[in-house]
């Protein structure tokens, strides 16, 4: 009876779909932000690789990197939009980029000066039966102070990536289907048992 009641269970999960994923990944940045002219900004770190793991329908934050800038004030050239580029790589599924823009600005005639980072979001990635991981990162303003920026990695700011695992779900009459052949097998082991 206890095998009936695994075999049972084993094709009711077949049926639902239940999916968990490691995910192993990296990253890198490039873009005009990091050099003149423009607000030129500093990342720590500028790449690097990690894993993570999600169960089907979950999302995660992660801290990817800090960004600032060491510039004293927004000139007229900090307020040009620069670029900024994250590049994912992930083993078994695939790659993409995620576009950015880095930016100065100064509001009440220079009084508040500080920069941003706003993103193209979100990036997804197709693998699999109907799966996808969904990359975002999050906007983020940094350095900003009176009569002129506060300038180094302190007053900077993180960037968070958001990854979400989403998995097709199994369409009801497929998992019916997977249902009877489970329900079917069983029989048959019992009749088999039954004759022997």
């Amino acid at each position: 009876m206890t095998r009936v009641v695994a075999a049972v269970l084993c094709t009711l999960l077949m049926a639902t779909g239940a999916y968990a994923k490691t995910f192993y990944g990296q990253f890198s940045l490039s873009g005009s932000a990091f050099s003149d002219p423009g607000l030129v900004v500093n990342t720590y770190p500028s790449h690097g690789s990690g894993s993570f793991h999600l169960e089907a329908g979950e999302s995660k934050h992660i801290d990817l990197f800090h960004i600032w800038t060491n510039e004293y004030y927004v000139n007229h050239d900090d307020k040009k939009p620069q670029s900024i580029n994250a590049a994912f790589k992930f083993a078994g599924i695939g790659a993409g980029i995620l576009s950015g823009t880095t930016v100065g600005s100064s509001y009440a005639y220079g009084l508040l000066q500080g920069g941003h980072v706003s993103w193209d979001n979100p990036l997804e990635l197709a693998f699999g039966q109907g799966e996808k991981l969904i990359l975002s990162l999050s906007d983020s303003k940094f350095n900003w102070g009176i009569f002129g920026t506060s300038p180094g990695y302190k007053h900077g700011a993180n960037v968070k990536l958001k990854v979400t695992y989403e998995v097709a779900p199994v369409p009801l009459p497929a998992s019916a289907l997977l249902l009877l052949g489970g329900v079917a097998g069983l029989g048959l082991m019992r009749r088999r048992r039954k004759a022997a």
